[in-house]
């Protein structure tokens, strides 16, 4: 999309806001919103200022001086630089548009510990191969009327996943997720309901490079926005509920050769229809699993979900077809051989687990690790002679930091600041009271 392009959108649709944003460190949208004159005059070309204190706090927005240069430094201003071809109308926001913005340095240098900027420098890692990465975040979320200290009240009720009559009782919300998705780019294959009450599912068609982290990045604001609209809380938290289901990001993605245009991860000759190619790929994220984690499930929450026999893994290890891993070859082959990593929570900021699962797959593809043979007719749940996937937040983060090969794809800017912030959130955690202890142990003691 050109500059000429947004103008002309601007002009028919007739805009008076428009919304830069990005995805911070932590997982939070962040937006500046600059009327449309100052937006075409300055903004779409040059960029607007952004604090850089910002990318310092922590989900509770508290400062964490040590994930940046702290006081001593300044916290002085970045810049916020659009993305042309992420540019959009918001149909659900009065005469508003949105347009994601990488951050730069007032000397246009890109910032290392920005989250887009991440997986950038990964996908160039990848192009260095030859191939290209093509995928989507099969996402999970819940939406409740009522979701409080007080309760919960979902949308519907029971545990009826696909369940027509239940997905007619919800129709209308299921209309607009769909239809407000495509409005802003974003083509739903299937919308459904899930194993949880008041629990969704959306899986969207695979975009090429930065663009499969931008439209999951896109979709989760868009549901959160139009549900509230209607009273309703969206929420992508990975376990809102004790006992049911936890949500899931399944990521869906494969590479292809850029010279051929052919998919590098299907082999007609091989057994399992993969190539050698494949089977790296598949090791190295098998191989990095553990700090994956960090970054897939990255808040204390996510690890609620990661138990067994409960359709998503609890240990490191693939299949073909098979959900009890963590793992899934999905039976289609040829141009459409791909890979289900089953390891992200709905919770995480996609272009940081994207980063992650390309850049561990990246290292098995140029170490050519060797892969294990797949799960085949016995409980993936109960193999003995395999890893676990971490147990908290801490441990993953303690995984990834001595993870030298991800440490380095990633940037060590970056993982030091990401280290940062959430050692902070687990140590803020670890001081709260919760309501478990109380009820367990108030009268008993």
């Amino acid at each position: 999309m050109t500059y000429e392009d947004i103008n002309q959108l601007i002009a028919d649709n007739d805009i008076e806001v428009i919304r830069v944003v990005f995805n911070d460190i932590t997982n939070v949208s962040r937006a500046r919103n600059i009327p449309v004159k100052h937006f075409q005059e300055t903004v779409m070309q040059k960029g607007v200022q952004y604090p850089s204190a910002m990318l310092s706090v922590d989900t509770s927005a508290n400062f964490v001086l040590a994930a940046g240069a702290g006081f001593a430094g300044g916290y002085g201003s970045w810049l916020l630089k659009i993305d042309p071809e992420t540019f959009r109308i918001i149909p659900w926001a009065k005469k508003s548009a949105r347009v994601i913005a990488d951050l730069y340095t007032l000397d246009e240098v890109p910032v290392p510990v920005a989250p887009r900027s991440v997986f950038q420098r990964v996908l160039q890692e990848l192009n260095k191969e030859g191939l290209a990465a093509y995928g989507a975040a099969e996402l999970e979320f819940y939406i409740f009327k009522q979701y409080d200290e007080h309760g919960f009240d979902p949308t519907w009720t029971g545990l009826q996943c696909y369940s027509e009559i239940k997905q007619g009782e919800i129709d209308e919300i299921l209309y607009q997720i769909v239809s407000g998705l495509a409005a802003v780019g974003i083509h739903v294959e299937a919308a459904n309901t899930e194993y949880g009450p008041g629990q969704f599912e959306v899986s969207i068609n695979p975009a090429w490079g930065i663009a499969q982290a931008d439209v999951a990045f896109t979709l989760k604001t868009a549901i959160k926005e139009m549900m509230a609209q209607q009273g309703l809380l969206a929420t992508f938290m990975t376990k809102p509920l004790t006992g049911l289901s936890g949500s899931g990001s399944h990521f869906h993605h494969s590479l292809y050769h850029k010279a051929t245009g052919q998919n590098a991860l299907f082999d007609p000759e091989d057994a399992y229809g993969l190539s050698d190619l494949a089977k790296h790929f598949i090791a190295g994220q098998l191989h990095h699993a553990k700090a994956i984690s960090a970054l897939a499930n990255p808040t204390i929450n996510s690890y609620h979900r990661l138990r067994p026999y409960t359709f998503a893994p609890s240990n490191v290890t693939w299949g073909l077809e098979n959900r009890m891993c963590m793992i899934r070859i999905p039976g289609a082959r040829g141009q459409g051989t791909h890979i289900e990593n089953r390891l992200p929570g709905a919770d995480n900021n996609p272009y940081l687990m994207m980063a992650a699962i390309y850049a561990a797959g990246l290292d098995g593809i140029r170490r050519q690790l060797p892969v294990p043979p797949p799960v085949e007719n016995e409980d993936a749940y109960a193999k003995s002679n395999v890893s676990s996937l971490p147990k908290s937040l801490g441990e993953a983060l303690e995984t990834l930091n001595q993870d030298e090969v991800l440490v380095n794809l990633l940037g060590p800017e970056f993982v030091q600041a990401f280290t940062a912030l959430k050692t902070h959130e687990i140590n803020r955690f670890t001081d709260h009271v919760s309501d478990w202890e109380v009820k367990e142990y108030r009268e008993l003691f």
